[in-house]
């Protein structure tokens, strides 16, 4: 008897020793992928940059080649994933409505100056030099239909500023 028993303990324990490591997994449909604590990163092929038009700021002529954001899709990719952008490029995001936007960070991995515009084309706000891969909400304090991203300290180094207009 105590054979018996100390046999189904050792079964006991193997079994959910098996469990508990993940080699017998009930719980898991086999459409799921499996975990594993790999160091391995995760690889996205970097999205190529797409010239759809050109911007101006009227003040200084600073011209921008631009890649536009005009759907959920796009809107929701925007420069995530990049590694770089020539510092004479941005991406314009083009809203159906003028209303206080907020921005983030999410897997992007170039620092940026977000400049919010209204309907008119003028930035009310500028969110400079804001912090790769950072889920911190950006906000536009104002109301804002057009949403332009550059590289960090472009506007700086271009004298870009609040209330200054652009044209497409």
């Amino acid at each position: 008897m105590k054979k018996i028993v100390a046999i189904i303990l050792v079964i006991i324990l193997l079994f959910g020793g098996l469990i508990s490591t993940g080699v017998l997994n009930f719980s898991k449909k086999p459409e799921e992928n499996i975990t594993s604590n790999s160091t391995e990163e995760v690889k996205v092929e970097e999205p190529q940059f797409k010239k759809e038009g050109e911007l101006t700021f009227t003040k200084n002529q600073q011209k921008l080649t631009i890649e536009i954001a005009d759907n959920d899709q796009e809107t929701t990719q925007g420069l995530m994933y990049r590694r770089s952008m020539p510092d004479s490029c941005g991406m314009l995001f083009i809203f159906p409505d003028n209303q206080p936007r907020n921005f983030w960070m999410k897997n992007t991995y170039l620092p940026l100056d977000i400049l919010f515009l209204d309907e008119s084309k003028k930035v009310v706000t500028i969110q400079a030099n804001r912090t790769p891969f950072s889920e911190e909400q950006i906000p536009s304090y104002e109301n804002a239909k057009y949403v332009l991203e550059v590289n960090a300290g472009y506007c700086k180094r271009k004298g870009i500023e609040k209330g200054n207009s652009v044209k497409w």
